[in-house]
């Protein structure tokens, strides 16, 4: 069975005061956590993880997806992406 999966967009500012660029506020992909689990952060499909407070949970796809996060989930739709995922480049650093 497959999990669900929530939209999360960085936020412009982040919990240490920094700011966000939005060619960094892609949309990701992210497996929405088990209902008992209280995890220290998030980790999207393409391998960032996101911290409590440094992202916003979105109701619809806002902004750029994260073209890596769409290769790596297991959205059937996305799945011809797969093929060029060492060329779509980002992904799995803390930010």
């Amino acid at each position: 069975m497959t999990r669900a999966l929530i939209l999360v967009r960085l936020k412009p500012r982040q919990p240490d005061g920094s700011m966000i660029g939005e060619a960094r506020r892609t949309c990701h992909l992210v497996p929405l956590p088990e209902a008992d689990a209280m995890p220290r952060f998030l980790t999207a499909y393409c391998g960032l993880r996101i911290a409590p407070g440094s992202g916003e949970v979105l109701a619809s796809p806002t902004g750029m997806p994260c073209e890596p996060c769409l290769a790596s989930s297991p959205v059937p739709a996305f799945s011809m992406l797969r093929h060029f995922r060492g060329r779509l480049g980002g992904g799995g650093t803390d930010r």
